[in-house]
C-alpha cells in the first residue's frame, strides 16, 4: 500500500477518540460494562479500508479536523481576541484624535502627539494580526503557524502578510523617532536644554529600527526562495538563525556606542557628586551586557556559517 495512505500517529487517535465517544453515547443508558478499548490496529485498518474504497484520505481527513473541537475552540478564542483588540484599537484611534485636536489649539506638545499616533498605530496593527489569524485558523482548522517553512493555507501566504504587518509597524516608528529628531530634539541639545546623551540614545534606536527592517525584509525573502523550492527546510533554518544572529550583533554594537559614549560624561559628573554610583554603575552593567550579546551573536554567526 502507498505511503501517502497510511494514517499518520495524531490522525488515528483522533479517530480514536471519536470511535470511544461514539460507543459511550449509544451505551449512555445502559448499565455501564466497563471502558471500551478501541485497539489502534482495528483503527488503522478500518481507516485503511475505507481510504481504498473511497481514495480520498486527505480530503477526509482534513474535514475531520475542520470539524473538530479544536478547531471550534480556536476559532471562539481568536474571534475573541479579534473583538478585544477591535475595541482597544477604536478606543486608541478616539484617543489619538483628541490628541491631534489639542494639539491644533495649543494644548500640548507635538511629542504628546506622537505618542498618542504611535499608541494608535500599535492597536491598529495588533488587530490586523489578529484578524489574519483568525482567518487562518478558520481555514486550516489549526492555530496559526509562523514559521517562514509552514505551508500555504488554501493557496494563501499568511505567514508573510504577518511579516509585512510586522515590516510596516517598524517603519511608522522609525518615521515617529525622526519625528522627534527633527529638528526639535536637536534644537533642545544645541540650546543645552537636554544632554546629547538623549539624542544619542534616540539616533540608537533609529539604528535598531532599521535593523529589525532589514531582518524582516530578509525573512520576507528566504519565505520567498523557500516556497519557490530553491532552498530545503534545512537550509531555511540556518539561515533565519544566522540572520537572527546578525540582528542581535548590530543591536547590541548599537547599544555598545550609545552607552559608551555616555560613560565618559557619567564618570565626570560622578567626581563632582552630580550623579550618584548607582546610576554609573547601572550604566555599566548595561554597557557589560550589550558587550556579551554582541560575544554571544559572534559566535552563533561563527557557528552557523561553518555549516552553510
Amino acid at each position: 500500500m502507498s505511503s501517502r495512505f497510511e494514517p499518520d500517529a495524531k490522525f488515528v487517535d483522533r479517530l480514536e477518540w471519536q470511535l470511544a465517544s461514539e460507543f459511550r453515547r449509544r451505551d449512555r443508558l445502559k448499565p455501564a460494562r466497563g471502558r471500551i478499548a478501541v485497539p489502534r490496529s482495528v483503527v488503522a485498518l478500518s481507516l485503511a479500508a475505507g481510504v481504498l474504497l473511497l481514495g480520498v484520505a486527505a480530503t477526509k481527513a482534513a474535514e475531520i479536523i475542520k470539524d473538530s473541537w479544536r478547531k471550534k475552540i480556536e476559532v471562539a478564542r481568536l474571534e475573541t481576541e479579534v473583538r478585544i483588540k477591535s475595541a482597544f484599537w477604536e478606543s486608541w484611534k478616539e484617543w489619538s484624535a483628541q490628541m491631534e485636536n489639542k494639539r491644533a489649539l495649543g494644548l500640548i506638545s507635538h511629542e504628546e502627539t506622537l505618542t498618542s499616533k504611535s499608541a494608535s498605530q500599535e492597536a491598529a496593527a495588533e488587530l490586523d494580526r489578529a484578524i489574519l489569524d483568525l482567518g487562518e485558523a478558520k481555514a486550516s482548522g489549526e492555530a496559526p503557524r509562523n514559521e517562514l517553512y509552514a505551508p500555504l493555507v488554501e493557496g494563501r501566504d499568511f505567514v508573510s502578510e504577518r511579516l509585512e504587518i510586522e515590516k510596516r509597524s517598524h517603519q511608522f516608528e522609525m518615521e515617529l523617532r525622526r519625528e522627534r529628531i527633527e529638528p526639535a530634539l536637536r534644537h533642545r541639545v544645541e540650546l543645552g536644554l537636554i544632554p546629547k546623551s538623549d539624542l544619542d540614545e534616540v539616533l540608537g534606536w533609529l539604528s535598531v529600527d532599521e535593523a529589525g527592517i532589514k531582518d524582516i525584509e530578509n525573512r520576507l525573502a528566504l519565505r520567498r526562495r523557500y516556497l519557490a523550492g530553491e532552498i530545503s527546510a534545512m537550509e531555511l533554518e540556518i539561515q533565519i538563525r544566522l540572520s537572527a544572529a546578525e540582528k542581535d550583533l548590530r543591536e547590541a554594537r548599537s547599544e555598545i556606542d550609545t552607552v559608551g559614549k555616555g560613560m565618559e560624561d557619567l564618570r565626570a559628573k560622578e567626581a563632582v557628586g552630580l550623579v550618584p554610583s548607582s546610576v554609573v554603575k547601572a550604566a555599566q552593567l548595561a554597557l557589560d551586557a550589550a558587550e556579551a550579546k554582541a560575544d554571544l551573536a559572534l559566535r552563533e554567526i561563527e557557528i552557523l556559517k561553518t555549516i552553510r
